[in-house]
């Protein structure tokens, strides 16, 4: 089983491209809630928690950090997989649903380049990250103080007017 004390990870052509397009995601959608709905900085957390994961797991691969690609992944599955069986398939969360593609793809991509690698280690980090946000209650807090919010962001339908 490999290390988790971040040995160096060789970067490839599947990697880079699968890191740029999450990236051009996570900018379209940070620039959405921040710019255009005025959530705020913990607004954009709440609603866009894909964002800041994919952050972590890009910034990981620029490093070369597996642990910290761990990490990344770990959220990026909790967050953007998972949330491929949460959002809905039509209108405007198909922008939505295409990042959580991506980022599955991402999962994937990591979870397959640490086995062909033998660090079964790292994909228990990016396991434990996933489950233990789980269980995390903040988005819900937050949800909670913003009545309307959560069901307007699932059906597509969030607007600046909802944020008021």
């Amino acid at each position: 089983m490999g290390d988790v004390q971040g040995r160096e990870f060789t970067r490839d052509r599947a990697g880079w491209i699968i890191v740029i397009l999450n990236l051009v995601m996570a900018a379209n959608s940070t620039f959405y809630f921040i710019a255009k709905l005025g959530a705020g900085l913990t607004g954009w957390l709440a609603m866009n928690s894909c964002a800041p994961s994919i952050f972590i797991f890009s910034v990981g691969y620029l490093l070369r950090h597996r642990l910290v690609m761990a990490v990344g992944a770990g959220l990026m599955f909790r967050y953007g997989t998972l949330g491929l069986f949460v959002f809905g398939w039509q209108g405007m969360n198909l922008i939505p649903q295409a990042g959580h593609i991506l980022m599955t793809m991402g999962v994937l991509y990591f979870i397959l380049r640490m086995l062909r690698q033998r660090s079964l280690a790292e994909i228990i980090v990016a396991g434990a990250v996933a489950l233990v946000l789980m269980y995390a209650d903040w988005q819900a807090s937050w949800f909670a103080s913003h009545p309307g919010v959560l069901d307007r962001l699932m059906d597509g339908t969030l607007d600046a007017r909802t944020l008021r």
